[in-house]
């Protein structure tokens, strides 16, 4: 037993009364009758307002708090969370109307004195639960998971509290009971569960085994939680784990991709709402076409079904072609003509042309009108040089009439004449006499104009 050297014949009044408060709380723990009685006297009457805060210091306590945790014999040389919980404590004889006054006035003014305490203040102990989610993001939850959920354990026990383990070790309970006590579902829990056993075998956290419920370990940082979790059940399956590859191909949170499977509706509520968003989705569809026949033919169908979208993709075809068109001749410097012939372009018809085409380099964005006109330009262009020029009028009248007659040509040798005679038509027959005679009078007239031959010299015999 070691004794005690500290002597207390030199305090003052106030000094002694604080010197017992310390003995009452050394001697019993702070015993109800003892030490909050002359805790209320001390707060009372502002003792420890009056007694010098330390060695060769006169000046009095800044706060209740640094009284409380001064060394003696200037303070009670106690943790401020200790007196905490001894306010919580019932003097013996609070029943007794003043006794329980006089508790009341200690303990309000002992919580005024000392504040809140930060194990209660809401804000910082949010404060605090979101600093270690900053930091260490759903590893932090997924810890609690993995120390202590043994799946399967405890199926029909549905204790307040885990029961105690043979060296009083609290046990691990199932996920359905966690759940419960968390106030969630047990597919919830499961999916920290799997996140955390995915990342246990790859050794970036312990395993299940060298976790136990209540210890803290250090955690990963919170970037990396997103690659072993998934927040949607649909991420374990085979659709799910190719939304996650391509997910994670493209950089972002897979977790995103799952949400958007699994509520098509709220996508096509985006795709009507929201140009970006519908953009994207088209943008999405190209990609995607090039490479699944059935996508092409189901969309290929309803272009062809539906009037507003079949009329769409034939003026598109006639910009694109007209732009092809377009940029062909301004690239080669000349235009054909409908037979083929091609004439140059005049620096004038280029200029006017790109005009409408601006900027010629993204040509192919150009609108509709805009593709008109510039095709428009060079069409002049063609009829007036045409017009101008009476050897490539020519030239266009003649490829043209060859045409024809090689059309109408094509057109009676696909005819079979073995059975005419049973096709007797009266009109058809004088279309085809009226045929003949206009085939015979342009024969004639061509005939006509052919060049003579030059007329040659008669000798005299």
């Amino acid at each position: 037993m070691s004794a005690r050297v500290e002597s207390n014949s030199y305090l003052t009044d106030e000094q002694h009364r604080v010197y017992t408060l310390r003995e009452a709380l050394e001697r019993n723990g702070g015993t109800p009758s003892g030490f909050l009685e002359l805790l209320a006297a001390v707060i009372d009457d502002e003792t420890w307002r009056k007694v010098p805060s330390g060695v060769n210091n006169d000046e009095p306590f800044e706060d209740f708090a640094s009284f409380i945790e001064a060394k003696p014999p200037f303070g009670l040389g106690a943790k401020v969370e200790d007196v905490r919980i001894l306010l919580q404590i019932k003097h013996p004889h609070e029943g007794v109307r003043h006794v329980r006054e006089q508790m009341n006035r200690m303990r309000t003014e002992a919580s005024r004195l000392l504040g809140t305490d930060p194990g209660e203040d809401p804000v910082t102990r949010d404060a605090r639960d979101f600093g270690g989610y900053a930091k260490a993001g759903g590893w932090l939850f997924g810890l609690k998971v993995a120390r202590c959920v043994n799946p399967g354990s405890n199926q029909d026990e549905k204790p307040e509290t885990s029961p105690l383990g043979d060296r009083n070790e609290v046990t691990k309970v199932s996920a359905n009971e966690f759940g419960r006590r968390a106030g969630c579902s047990a597919k919830r829990v499961m999916r920290f569960y799997r996140a955390w056993s995915k990342a246990a075998e790859e050794g970036v956290v312990p395993g299940f085994d060298d976790l136990q419920p209540g210890v803290d370990i250090d955690l990963p940082d919170a970037e990396t939680w997103g690659q072993y979790y998934s927040a949607r059940s649909s991420g374990d399956s085979e659709r799910g784990t190719q939304i996650t590859a391509a997910a994670e191909a493209e950089g972002i949170r897979p977790t995103k991709a799952l949400e958007i499977t699994e509520n098509p509706t709220a996508l096509r509520v985006a795709i009507l709402a929201d140009s970006a968003t519908a953009e994207a989705a088209r943008n999405a569809l190209m990609d995607r076409l090039e490479g699944d026949p059935d996508l092409q033919t189901k969309m290929a169908k309803h272009i062809s079904d539906t009037t507003t979208l079949r009329k769409a993709v034939a003026a598109e075809s006639k910009r694109a072609s007209q732009i092809e068109y377009v940029r062909t001749a301004l690239d080669e410097g000349a235009v054909k003509t409908p037979t083929g012939q091609k004439i140059q372009l005049t620096e004038a018809v280029k200029a006017d042309t790109e005009r409408h085409l601006t900027p010629s380099e993204q040509a192919s964005h150009s609108s509709p009108a805009d593709a008109a006109a510039a095709y428009e330009v060079l069409q002049q262009f063609v009829v007036q040089a045409v017009d101008e020029n009476p050897q490539v009028r020519v030239e266009e009248r003649k490829a043209t009439l060859h045409g024809r007659v090689r059309q109408a040509s094509r057109a009676f040798e696909q005819l079979s004449l073995d059975d005419v005679g049973e096709l007797y038509d009266e009109e058809l027959i004088q279309s085809m006499e009226q045929l003949t005679g206009f085939l015979a009078a342009c024969i004639q007239s061509m005939k006509a104009a052919a060049p003579r031959p030059p007329l040659r010299a008669v000798r005299e015999a």
